[in-house]
C-alpha cells in the first residue's frame, strides 16, 4: 500500500508529529485493508455500520469526520490542559482518532458485487479488537492500541486514558449524529 495514498485519502496523517508513530499509523490501516481485501478501487464501498438499513454514511467519512472534530477539539481546549499541566498527547489523538475504526476493515469484506458484507468471524472479533490487533502487529505502542480496543461499547465499562475517552466520547457523537440522526436528542 501506498503511503502518498492513505495521505490524500487521510491529510490528518501528516497532522503526527512523531514520524515513527504516522509510519506505523499508516502500517496498521494498510495491514487493516490488506486483511479485508479492501484496496483503493473498494475501499469507499467500506461501510460505517451494516446494522442499519439505508445508512448512507461510509467509514472514510466517518473516520475523516471524527479525525478533524478531534483535533479541532483538541487545538481550541488545549489551552486548558497547557494552563493545568494535563499530560494529553495530541499525536496519541490524531493516531487514535484515524485508526479507531480500522477493525471495520476486517469485520466488512468485500462483497460479491460491490458494496460490503459481514466477514466470516465478525462476531467473534468486532471491530474494536480485531483493529487492536493489527494495531500491535504494526507496532504501535500501547496507549492507540488500548484506545482503540476500548473505543466502542468494550469500553463502557473499561479504563479509559484521556486520550481514549476524548477519542470515544468524539466518535459517539459523530456516530450518532451521522448515522442515528438526531431523533434521540
Amino acid at each position: 500500500m501506498d503511503n502518498n495514498y492513505l495521505e490524500r485519502l487521510f491529510p490528518a496523517f501528516l497532522e503526527i508529529g512523531d514520524q515513527e508513530l504516522r509510519e506505523r499509523s499508516e502500517r496498521a490501516m494498510a495491514m487493516a485493508m490488506e486483511q479485508g481485501g479492501w484496496n483503493e478501487a473498494n475501499l469507499a464501498d467500506v461501510p460505517v455500520t451494516l446494522s442499519w438499513k439505508g445508512c448512507d454514511v461510509g467509514w472514510i467519512e466517518h473516520v475523516t469526520d471524527v479525525t478533524r472534530m478531534c483535533i479541532l477539539e483538541f487545538d481550541q481546549m488545549k489551552k486548558y490542559y497547557l494552563r493545568h499541566g494535563v499530560p494529553f498527547d495530541r499525536d496519541i489523538v490524531v493516531a487514535g482518532a484515524l485508526l479507531h475504526d480500522i477493525g471495520k476493515l476486517t469485520e466488512f469484506v468485500p462483497g460479491e458485487g460491490g458494496g460490503a458484507v459481514h466477514s466470516e468471524n465478525y462476531q467473534l472479533m468486532r471491530h474494536p479488537l480485531s483493529g487492536a490487533l493489527i494495531a500491535a502487529r504494526a507496532g504501535l505502542p500501547d496507549s492507540v492500541v488500548h484506545l482503540i480496543a476500548t473505543h466502542s461499547f468494550e469500553g463502557e465499562r473499561s479504563y479509559q486514558t484521556l486520550e481514549s475517552d476524548f477519542v470515544r466520547t468524539v466518535d459517539i457523537f459523530v456516530f450518532n449524529c451521522s448515522v442515528k440522526g438526531l431523533e434521540k436528542y
